[in-house]
């Protein structure tokens, strides 16, 4: 029996041009090996469905591909399969190495070429583009590999695959892992092997890809993004996952932890559960000892969130940004997919099924809003994320649980006493009224916000007077006038140009720095070149480093000694400056 489980659009940007990769898997459910009784029962952590007959299959150790060339004559040859095998063990071989750990090796070996006499293209997302290529490979092959790596020689980039026969339970019994047997493929065309114009490089990343698919890795994607092309939701608008990542070209990228997970090439050992309270956690990136991956639970079974580290390092070196990047991973049938009527009810989503998603999510294929930096902080169902620190390769995470106090979203985080310092001194009241039971931690502060924060904190709240118009963007009935135009009076702000504030700007780490040297007058400070980021005549060096002589800030990152002058201020981070500046 064949199942068509998903279709999808891939689309690679080039010297401007877009083209479309279709990738159609194709989970195909022959009549495995004995299978798990429960679909949780082969993890150890329950959070991969049939870990041993869907997941971990093809993924421990060599994993034999055949490789077919597929010729059309209406193309002019560009390929020879000696050169294709020798491309894809230098290429493909030790990109799996880095990604799985040592863990998974993927050898090709050459299976022969056949000739396609129906025309190669491009049809429709919901079809294969090649096979006929397919039923050929498969009549020719002499059998005993894992799969088979058909590459059609055709002068385009495009790409699908299958992880073929696998049998996750009864009453599916008898399955093959042996081509042609467990109809297990992935078929790629000519660019993304060898330089093919308009591509300046191979497109090793779609072989990767790919390959993912060949072993049952899912997309990952926020549902937000719309495909231009097929006006449907995209499936690759993650730019930190290979198995979406429409943002990237040429050379592959890594996955993220559950995917590395589920494949068997993170022990259980390296993951934590975070079960409640508040918790610390060092997370390792590819390649480096330590913690992988942090699991947090939510309120409904089947569906949780995974944390892990990503460092700029190797594969991962043309990566957006670095941080802690946070996902949802979602297991239930009939929400997070649908499987199909005639398999049992109580069965969840699996292989190319599990719903992944950035958290949070946004649209586009370049958002990076779900990784985290240092200071930064997300809210996962019932618990607070925060990057506390980082080295050259880990992150170090404080995940705490939400509970009571004069904030209800500050909880467990590191700057929550500092946060609850200035409550009580009257500096912030919350960012919710009438109710001001929320801080808003990681909010940036906008300039009306440190207007109002600052005049609190030197006690000039009782010296505010009438309305003087000092600023045309700052109207008579605003919240903030006051604090704005007394901040004037103090001396402590110009604004940003002739008679404008810009009250909603966020302010800049180096703003924030001048701002409070200012408001308390401290310090006299020759600069020394102490953060690497801060040029020798940047206006705001004095500040900052004032600011740092006194302990107000550690900087941002250690390894050089790092300022992060442009970075944004966090209303938790706010919050620590001023406690630490109005310390005895």
């Amino acid at each position: 029996m064949e199942t068509t489980f998903e279709s999808h659009k891939y689309a690679v940007a080039v010297r401007a041009i877009r083209l479309a990769l279709v990738t159609v898997m194709l989970l195909v459910t022959v009549p495995a090996f004995p299978a798990a009784a429960e679909p949780f029962d082969a993890d150890p952590l329950g959070i991969v469905p049939f870990a041993d007959t869907a997941m971990r299959v093809y993924s421990q150790g060599a994993d034999a591909w055949e490789v077919w060339l597929c010729t059309d004559p209406s193309y002019t040859p560009t390929l020879t399969l000696t050169n294709v095998v020798a491309s894809l063990n230098a290429e493909i071989t030790p990109y799996f190495q880095w990604l799985s750990e040592g863990a998974y090796q993927p050898t090709f070996v050459a299976g022969g070429t056949v000739v396609s006499t129906e025309s190669i293209s491009f049809g429709t997302p919901e079809e294969p583009f090649a096979p006929q290529c397919q039923t050929k490979v498969r009549a020719a092959s002499n059998g005993g590999e894992n799969g088979a790596l058909i590459v059609v020689d055709a002068p385009f980039d495009a790409g699908y695959g299958t992880a073929g026969g696998v049998c996750p339970e009864p009453p599916f019994s008898g399955c093959t892992t042996e081509y042609p047997g467990n109809f297990r493929e992935v078929v790629v065309a000519a660019a993304t092997v060898s330089t093919v114009s308009p591509f300046d490089a191979p497109q090793w990343i779609t072989v990767a890809h790919e390959i993912g698919h060949g072993l049952n890795m899912p997309h990952s994607y926020s549902g937000l993004t719309t495909d231009p092309n097929t006006n449907t939701i995209s499936r690759y608008d993650n730019p930190m996952d290979v198995l979406s990542g429409a943002s990237h070209t040429n050379d592959p990228i890594g996955t993220h932890a559950y995917n590395r997970y589920a494949a068997g090439w993170i022990d259980p050992a390296g993951v934590a559960v975070h079960a409640g309270g508040i918790a610390d956690y060092q997370l390792a990136a590819i390649g480096s000892v330590g913690l992988k991956m942090v699991v947090i639970p939510s309120f409904e079974p089947g569906r949780f969130f995974v944390l892990d580290a990503r460092r700029r390092t190797s594969f991962d070196s043309t990566l957006p940004t670095s941080g802690v990047e946070i996902h949802e991973v979602d297991t239930r049938q009939d929400i997070a997919c649908t499987l199909p009527a005639e398999w049992p009810d109580t069965w969840p989503c699996f292989a190319t099924l599990v719903r992944i998603k950035q958290h949070p999510a946004e649209s586009g294929i370049s958002s990076t809003a779900h990784v985290l930096g240092i200071d930064d902080s997300e809210v996962v169902e019932s618990f607070t994320v925060t990057v506390t620190a980082a080295t050259s390769s880990t992150f170090t995470i404080r995940v705490s649980g939400l509970d009571s106090g004069r904030f209800v979203d500050d909880d467990g985080l590191a700057a929550e006493p500092d946060i609850e310092t200035i409550a009580a001194l009257g500096i912030t009241k919350g960012c919710n009224p009438p109710d001001n039971d929320r801080f808003c931690p990681a909010t940036g502060v906008t300039r009306a916000e440190m207007a109002a924060f600052i005049v609190r904190a030197l006690g000039e709240e009782g010296n505010i007077g009438p309305y003087q118009g000092l600023f045309s963007d700052v109207s008579e009935g605003a919240w903030y006038a006051g604090y704005v135009e007394r901040l004037a009076e103090l001396q402590v702000t110009t604004g940003t140009g002739p008679e404008v504030f810009a009250p909603d700007r966020i302010v800049s780490r180096a703003e924030m720095a001048a701002f409070l040297i200012r408001a308390f007058g401290i310090g006299d400070t020759v600069p020394v070149g102490l953060f690497s980021d801060v040029a020798a005549g940047a206006w705001y060096i004095e500040e900052v480093e004032e600011l740092y002589t006194l302990g107000v800030t550690k900087g941002c990152a250690t390894g050089p000694l790092r300022y992060c002058p442009t970075n944004q201020v966090t209303r938790a981070q706010m919050a620590s400056f001023l406690a630490r500046i109005l310390a005895p």
